[in-house]
């Protein structure tokens, strides 16, 4: 039997009870098993690798209801190898028994789930797995709360006249499941079938303890990760107790969202990277390094005082999030560090939890004299302020996400209720994305996928969609291993793949309209970024070298910025000004070629370009090259006006003049 198109849509698999299979079975026609259990296996086996009593994990695919179970997609089913005989000159033959005994229904806990394995299918081929491929996560506008229409409900960014831009989430649904589809399969598989996997051959429920054989007359049995295992509960096998209650699989369609309206694509539009004329757009050449490097500060401020301790000796993979600077206004500058002191646990946080004190510094401009030091408490390593609109910053703090204004006053507070896992602001703050973290299995479950997948496993990811002042519109579960959203006013912008190489920036507005902005090569996942007044950065890898490139492109996707870094370079980093006017490009520079996978030490680092550019064309109007910079990722920020730049390297902070802005204001 035939696999089938990649563009056949997904089907049910209907399997028959294994029963009719067995040499004891009754006469009598067997009732159908309509609906099977489709998992996808997690770890490679092979039989000349693996002993008897080894664990067996396999994800299920597609959500499974049954009365005695409900499995979700990402659910965990665990069996065992019952037999295992090793191909040799002696004994050809090879052999592999598998016995699965029990899953995740309804909820972390490994339940009783007695299953036969009653057909294979080979790994699909590899695809982008976690990106956003057309419509196989539903946008955020397809949500209860977002998608509108009507011009009271929409915000200023669309021509409304609605301060938030949503209705309320009372009025809809308070979640909605948004995941990835399961593998394309046949159209139909029939017990004991073994497709894509030649030599091959399965016994259904024939060996030991009622578990299915696998075998091969020639080599060692060898299932890899991401085969397709079709499972069918297990007859005469106890009952399993009941899950507890659920109201529906989460995935199930009464809890989805209605998809997103079908909108034609509009006609081709050339490919963006090649189009940079002045004077709408410029190209971000080399610079004068020397020029760059005596570039003359106005003022300095030493952070030596405040506690910042030393470069770290470390082996590190990207600039981390130890120091972060931003202006809070245009008259105070906020330098928040980790002094890399003892930080004492309370009785919640677990033996092996991160756990850093974070010190912020608010620094008055005229007189350079703090005015306030504050200590927070956050429980990872990842970022924890971000600019969040006309003078205002975000803190992750605690358990908490924090909204503070001019002289660091609290203004807001959101609990998170779990582990952090991103926060997206749009340009102008209107709309604010937080992910936290909702842990799908136990701990051993957890320890045992991270070994088998070498890799953090797939958690569920809760993306709450605020307004400015914090307030929820709407939640959307999503999956840890997709990326996560990009907030333009407008909308979510999303980069699908579109063939070998081949990407598409695509715009999905609040009113779930569908828009094509741009088209680009890259060998390698492309990373996207908004920045005020409502510009896009992209980053990318060029084919043909080793570098990566970089674009700056207006919320019609035409060009402002195009650029290229080399290998020695690590992240390109990108800030704007909140009243729009310039935005500024940072590109760190290691002493030697580094790969995606290096590891570096801050001592590495040689030196850190900053170039500050004009929002309406590209051109460049300053740029300042910082030796031995701080290995961190927010060395850098405009002032409101774009006016003054504050760069923090080695154990100070200098403010430079960007000329021509308050001119270009006359």
């Amino acid at each position: 039997m035939s696999l089938c198109s990649k563009r056949f849509l997904k089907v049910a698999i209907w399997v028959a009870s294994f029963s009719c299979l067995c040499p004891s079975a009754s006469s009598a026609a067997p009732p159908l098993q309509p609906v099977p259990i489709q998992a996808a296996l997690v770890k490679t086996l092979q039989a000349d690798r693996i002993a008897v009593g080894d664990s067996v994990l396999a994800k299920v695919s597609v959500g499974w209801n049954d009365p005695q179970c409900a499995l979700r997609q990402g659910a965990i089913l665990e069996g065992r190898v019952v037999a295992a005989k090793a191909h040799s000159k002696a004994s050809k033959p090879s052999e592999l028994a598998l016995l699965f005994e029990s899953g995740q229904c309804g909820g972390r806990a490994m339940k009783p789930l007695p299953l036969t394995l009653a057909a294979v299918v080979a790994p699909a081929p590899d695809t982008n797995e976690g990106l956003y491929q057309g419509d196989e996560t539903l946008p955020l506008s397809s949500a209860p709360g977002l998608g509108i229409g009507d011009v009271n409900n929409v915000g200023p960014a669309l021509g409304g006249n609605s301060a938030g831009g949503m209705r309320s989430v009372q009025a809809a649904a308070a979640t909605v499941f948004s995941m990835a589809p399961g593998p394309r399969l046949p159209q139909k598989v029939m017990p004991g079938q073994v497709i894509g996997l030649k030599g091959i051959n399965l016994s259904v429920g024939l060996g030991p303890q009622g578990s299915s054989v696998l075998s091969s007359a020639k080599r060692n049995v060898r299932l890899a990760a991401g085969s397709l295992l079709v499972l069918v509960l297990r007859p005469n096998a106890p009952p399993s107790p009941p899950s507890a209650p659920v109201a529906a699989s989460p995935f199930s369609s009464s809890t989805a969202a209605a998809p997103a309206k079908s909108i034609p694509e509009p006609a081709p539009i050339p490919d963006e990277t090649e189009i940079c004329a002045p004077p709408h757009c410029s190209l971000a050449l080399e610079s004068n390094e020397t020029s760059t490097r005596n570039a003359r500060a106005a003022a300095i401020f030493s952070v030596k005082e405040l506690g910042y301790p030393p470069k770290p000796t470390f082996e590190m993979h990207q600039l981390d999030f130890e120091a972060a600077i931003s202006y809070l206004g245009a008259k105070e500058l906020l330098f928040s560090f980790n002094p890399h002191q003892m930080v004492p646990r309370s009785g919640l946080e677990g033996e092996g939890q991160t756990v850093r004190i974070i010190r912020g510094a608010l620094i008055d401009l005229g007189s350079l004299k703090v005015e306030k030091v504050v200590d927070w408490r956050v429980q990872d390593r990842g970022r924890y302020l971000w600019a969040a609109g006309r003078d205002r910053l975000l803190i992750h703090s605690g358990s908490e996400l924090r909204l503070y204004g001019p002289g660091l006053k609290l203004q807001e507070k959101l609990s998170l209720g779990g582990p952090l896992a991103f926060v997206r602001v749009s340009p102008s703050g209107t709309y604010i994305a937080v992910g936290v973290v909702h842990e799908r299995h136990t701990p051993a479950i957890h320890r045992e996928l991270a070994e088998e997948e070498n890799r953090e496993p797939e958690e569920d990811v809760q993306v709450r969609v605020l307004n400015a002042k914090l307030g929820v519109l709407t939640t959307v579960m999503r999956s840890s291993w997709q990326p996560p959203p990009v907030l333009l006013d407008e909308g979510e912008i999303r980069l699908s793949s579109g063939g070998k190489n081949r990407w598409r920036v695509l715009e999905y507005d609040w009113t779930s309209q569908q828009r094509l902005l741009a088209r680009f090569d890259s060998s390698c996942v492309p990373q996207a970024a908004s920045l005020p007044p409502d510009l896009l950065f992209v980053v990318g890898c060029d084919s043909r070298t080793s570098g990566k490139w970089y674009r700056v492109l207006r919320p019609d996707g035409k060009l402002v910025l195009k650029g290229w870094s080399s290998a020695e370079d690590l992240d390109q980093i990108v800030a704007g000004s909140e009243q729009g006017e310039t935005f500024a490009v940072a590109v760190a520079r290691a002493g030697h070629a580094l790969t995606p996978d290096s590891v570096f030490h801050a001592a590495d680092l040689q030196s850190e370009y900053i170039g500050v550019y004009r929002t309406e064309n590209g051109k460049r109007m300053f740029g300042v090259t910082v030796p031995s910079p701080a290995p961190t990722q927010q060395t850098f920020s405009l002032s409101p006006g774009g006016e003054k730049l504050a760069v923090f390297g080695a154990d100070q902070i200098s403010i430079y003049d960007v000329p021509g802005v308050v001119a270009a204001r006359k």
